[in-house]
């Protein structure tokens, strides 16, 4: 078994990013919108604004109390879609409850669209069109596999969970990679079985250990994009029952090191690249 290391991994981008954006003199802006005070969004933030400027991208926070209502977001989100000076933005997610996610995150505009959630861009890359921002964590997870070689083409990949952020965009980019690709959810009959024709199976069900050995075939390729606390522990795991899973495998993410790590440094490449197309819209169109 092979541990796909995604800090590994996301280390050598963030230097390779760092060098394009000094060798273009890019002057770029990640403004990013927190609301609330959720511990896991404030972590990944920071996390975020530290590798940004590492590599050289200015970022701005704006942190909005959890009584912040659609309309005043509504307003902050047009007005950095029109300001000329902010590159990107985004808009962390989980959102509380009483805020309308899908109705927020496709206000957002498509050339700024940093994190690919806007509905645009996903239908763009079920188009497989150049111009699509993908999902910066469905865009991890194959710069990931890219990264290790492992082979897409034919194979059959198996996704558990439908999410916007993970499940559909992932289908459309494997797809694009010529994968046979299934997605299952909640409502997916006899999941065993269909995990079990998996030669890539990736779960993004958010659920500690809820993938078994008896899951997963022998040599298959895993990808774990849940980040759980275990429940007896309180140790950082993944959706995958690692202990188990680990001898059977031939590749397997960590959790937390795995996924986690590669959908920073896809935020950053999404962000370059909406400079790009600011910048060049002739060449990059």
């Amino acid at each position: 078994m092979q541990i796909l290391d995604g800090r590994l991994v996301s280390d050598k981008l963030l230097s390779d990013l760092k060098i394009q954006i000094n060798q273009q003199q890019a002057k770029i802006k990640l403004d990013i919108i927190l609301v609330g005070d959720d511990p896991a969004s404030l972590k990944y933030v920071s996390i975020k604004q530290q590798k940004a400027e590492q590599v050289g991208i200015i970022t701005k926070l704006y942190h909005l109390p959890t009584t912040v209502t659609q309309t005043e977001i509504s307003q902050l989100i047009n007005r950095l879609n029109h300001d000329s000076n902010v590159t990107a933005f985004i808009l962390q997610l989980p959102l509380p409850s009483h805020l309308n996610r899908l109705n927020l995150l496709n206000q957002i505009s498509p050339s700024k669209d940093a994190d690919g959630l806007n509905a645009l861009n996903l239908g763009l890359l079920f188009q497989n069109s150049p111009s699509a921002i993908p999902s910066a964590t469905a865009l991890g997870v194959i710069k990931l596999l890219d990264h290790y070689s492992i082979p897409l083409d034919g194979k059959n990949t198996v996704i558990v969970g439908r999410s916007i952020e993970v499940g559909l965009p992932l289908l459309a980019m494997l797809n694009n990679k010529n994968c046979t690709v299934s997605l299952c959810h909640s409502h997916t009959q006899d999941l065993q079985s269909k995990c079990l024709q998996a030669d890539i199976l990736i779960s993004a069900v958010g659920q500690s250990n809820f993938i078994k050995a008896d899951y997963v075939k022998h040599h298959a390729t895993l990808v774990d994009i849940g980040i759980n606390k275990h429940p007896q522990t309180g140790n950082l795991v993944g959706d995958f029952d690692f202990e188990s899973i680990s001898t059977k495998a031939s590749f397997i993410t960590p959790v937390p090191g795995g996924v986690g790590p590669m959908t920073v440094v896809s935020l950053l490449i999404n962000t370059l690249n909406l400079w790009q197309k600011q910048q060049y819209p002739q060449i990059t169109s």
